[in-house]
């Protein structure tokens, strides 16, 4: 009998390719937020058109600072904001075509409506204050829902852009890898 124990046979080690680090889209230097950056808000206290940091009546309103609860009442369309807001609507904006106003906030311009709904939804307690965390939280979930909605990229893509006016102007290649960063 042979013993071919003695032969050990190295096995060559396997060829990696290392991998780029991937972006999330929370880091700054994102896609994701490169292009929200462009097209929606560049900050967390972003409000309709900057009014929060131009002369208007909401100078200084930092929705950062405010509760959940405090902003679904300062987003009320018959309240001073919502009032402001709708005759200053670009015509091309669906809440202008509809005839209604539009509130949005933050860094991902989270409208009355919407802020409302996901409130509920993730079941935030109405003293959450409306900070980065709790933007960047409420954006991934409504990104995120919104992906999985679609089973083409062509549905996922337009169904972020019913969500984000903004999005309606970031060609396809752009939210093809948004939509990678935020599904990863």
């Amino acid at each position: 009998m042979l013993d071919f124990s003695s032969q050990a046979t190295e096995t060559p080690p396997e060829k990696t390719t290392p991998k780029a680090p991937s972006s999330t889209s929370l880091d700054p230097s994102s896609v994701t937020q490169s292009t929200l950056s462009a097209v929606e808000a560049r900050g967390y206290d972003t409000l309709f058109n900057n009014y929060e940091s131009s002369d208007t009546p909401f100078k200084g309103y930092a929705v950062s600072t405010k509760t959940v609860g405090e902003l679904i009442d300062f987003s009320n369309p018959s309240g001073d904001y919502g009032r402001y807001v709708k005759p200053r609507l670009p015509k091309n904006t669906e809440a202008y075509k509809k005839g209604l106003t539009s509130t949005p906030m933050g860094k991902y311009q989270i409208v009355g409506g919407t802020l409302r709904d996901l409130v509920n939804r993730m079941k935030l307690p109405k003293d959450t204050v409306f900070n980065k965390a709790t933007q960047d939280r409420m954006f991934l979930f409504l990104a995120k829902e919104n992906i999985a909605k679609g089973k083409t990229q062509a549905q996922k893509r337009n169904n972020l852009r019913s969500i984000w006016e903004g999005f309606k102007k970031v060609d396809n290649a752009t939210l093809d890898a948004l939509i990678e960063e935020v599904s990863n």
